[in-house]
């Protein structure tokens, strides 16, 4: 982690003022923090390379310990004959990545985006390549891939990966109804939500309905 120390100066205005008439285009701010770097510069060559190694290694460290923390949702989309892999993070969990087909679908024509990756602002392209690898990690149930998913606008038909049996498939036309009676009661229980959910059976190509997934997920 860097070591930053705070360098604090005090100067009458009408000083500052005058002396930054004749920087040419510079404040006195950032002609200090040039002078800064130049000092550094003129260090030992030994000493500079050991310190401008220590602050790389120690932000190297810093990238890295974020990227173990962050966690990614993976999407291969395909609508109206086009394709697109892309990642998201934090990520959508299977109820929430629902929750967006739904909001997509059922919205009145001009509020929603042309496309459903439109739904996704900041998602970052991958290959399909990548896409796998996602999954892998997926289902390897790490906690750092907390989903991925098929949406294929063309077949119809909302796929996402179970940590434990791999790819599973509905037909897209559950997923509203699957969504809004796993949410529509907001004051039950999370034992009389889960008893609801596993009892529900809707049209599925698998072998367990939407709604109950989203509590086994």
């Amino acid at each position: 982690m860097a070591d930053h120390v705070d360098i604090t100066l005090w100067i009458d205005r009408r000083w500052k003022d005058a002396i930054e008439k004749h920087l040419k285009g510079e404040t006195l701010q950032e002609h200090l923090e040039n002078v800064l770097d130049e000092l550094c510069n003129q260090l030992p060559e030994q000493e500079y390379e050991r310190i401008s190694c220590a602050i790389q290694s120690e932000a190297a460290a810093q990238r890295a310990k974020k990227e173990a923390a962050r966690t990614y949702a993976a999407y291969h989309v395909t609508e109206r004959g086009q394709e697109w892999y892309f990642k998201t993070s934090p990520g959508e969990e299977l109820l929430v990545a629902c929750k967006k087909l739904r909001g997509y679908v059922a919205a009145e024509k001009g509020t929603a985006p042309d496309k459903f990756i439109g739904m996704f602002f900041g998602g970052q392209p991958i290959t399909a390549k990548e896409f796998d690898a996602l999954t892998a990690v997926r289902m390897e149930n790490t906690g750092k891939v907390r989903g991925v998913f098929d949406v294929n606008f063309d077949k119809r038909e909302f796929s996402a990966v179970h940590i434990m049996d791999g790819w599973r498939t509905w037909a897209m036309r559950d997923v509203s109804p699957s969504v809004y009676l796993a949410t529509r009661s907001r004051f039950a229980s999370a034992d009389e939500q889960t008893i609801g959910a596993a009892g529900w059976h809707g049209n599925h190509l698998g072998g367990t309905s939407l709604r109950a997934e989203f509590f086994l997920q």
